[in-house]
């Protein structure tokens, strides 16, 4: 069965670059989309040109883990910022299945008296956020500003910055892996074949050479 597709959205970006349409593909009533690696640089990029135009400046980084590693780091990077730390919190249980947020990783770091810069790949409903903030106060943050690189359009509390938002659940290039075996675990059980699990995966974005090395790792 063919997926349907669709276009995302950018509500909040006057020119789109073309390089950053991001192709909707609809399986069992759930939206994806598949940026690649030069995709979330670009969004990477936009969204330090944001903070800088802003004139804010930030003392340290605070990723949240382990979705906001990959891309904090490039940030910091963009920003200028030498500090970079990390928060574990722990919501989602499975594709378009989130939980209460718990905190999994402390905060190794000192953060008394810092302006601090929260930053996730992706804020859903808000809260994850809305507890990494409340949790960065009681650490003693004098300020806390917040980004993204995307912010769903069903979230209680949108960031102080970020690069696209689209209501999809987003697979992001770092997590293949884990959403290929968490997906195709499901799609098996419900009684998917192995052909169109794996057509599902292509038609979604996932590279085919990835797409047929991680296969035979999960089934």
């Amino acid at each position: 069965m063919a997926g349907i597709e669709n276009n995302t959205s950018f509500p909040d970006l006057a020119i789109v670059d073309p390089r950053l349409q991001l192709k909707q593909i609809e399986y069992d009533n759930i939206t994806y989309v598949c940026p690649t690696w030069d995709q979330m640089g670009i969004f990477n990029f936009d969204l330090a040109k944001q903070i800088i135009q802003s004139g804010k400046s930030f003392d340290r980084i605070v990723a949240l883990a382990r979705g906001g590693w990959t891309w904090a780091r490039d940030l910091a990077d963009g920003l200028k910022i030498q500090k970079l730390s990390s928060l574990g919190i722990k919501s989602y249980s499975g594709v378009n299945q989130s939980g209460k947020p718990q905190i999994v990783q402390p905060l190794a770091d000192s953060i008394v008296g810092e302006n601090i810069l929260l930053f996730d790949e992706v804020i859903d409903s808000g809260s994850t956020i809305k507890v990494a903030k409340k949790y960065l106060s009681i650490m003693g943050a004098r300020n806390i500003q917040t980004a993204a690189l995307c912010c769903k359009p069903r979230t209680e509390i949108r960031p102080n910055y970020y690069a696209f938002s689209t209501g999809a659940w987003v697979v992001f290039p770092h997590e293949i892996r884990e959403f290929m075996e968490i997906s195709v675990t499901k799609w098996l059980a419900d009684k998917i074949t192995i052909s169109e699990a794996k057509n599902r995966l292509a038609t979604i974005g996932i590279p085919q050479d990835q797409v047929d090395f991680y296969f035979k790792l999960i089934t």
